[in-house]
């Protein structure tokens, strides 16, 4: 998976494990911000403000592109994303259904299955073969 994709794009369908793989290091670079810049700590201090400033714009569109990828991955729209700034039912949200529910099985109206399911198997060798879906 490329990096950019996950991070810049609203394109696609993402699995669980990537979203949390992702979304986990994204949170970890912003709790720092959270605590250290109160008025408290940064004061005037205009490179600190905007060091700051500049990390909240990435952890927000980060955010936004992972979560927009998710809910493509459960066949919804990336509208859905409004949901997750309500207070109390964005973040239960965003917990059950971007990181416990699992995607729509084989492709849909964003793509195609990232885990490849719904695509018949490859049978280069002309033998019959079975796959099982975990």
């Amino acid at each position: 998976m490329n990096q950019k994709w996950a991070l810049f794009s609203f394109q696609g369908r993402m699995r669980r494990r990537d979203y949390w793989l992702y979304s986990l290091p994204v949170m970890l670079v912003f709790l720092p911000v959270v605590i250290y810049t109160s008025p408290e700590n940064t004061g005037d201090n205009v490179v600190l403000n905007l060091l700051s400033l500049v990390i909240f714009g990435f952890v927000f569109w980060a955010s936004a592109a992972l979560n927009i990828k998710r809910l493509h991955d459960r066949n919804k729209s990336g509208w859905w994303i409004i949901v997750t700034f309500l207070p109390i039912i964005g973040p239960i949200f965003v917990i059950i259904e971007l990181g416990i529910l699992d995607g729509t099985k084989g492709p849909n109206q964003f793509g195609e299955d990232p885990k490849g399911r719904g695509t018949p198997p490859s049978n280069d060798d002309n033998k019959d073969t079975m796959t099982i879906d975990i």
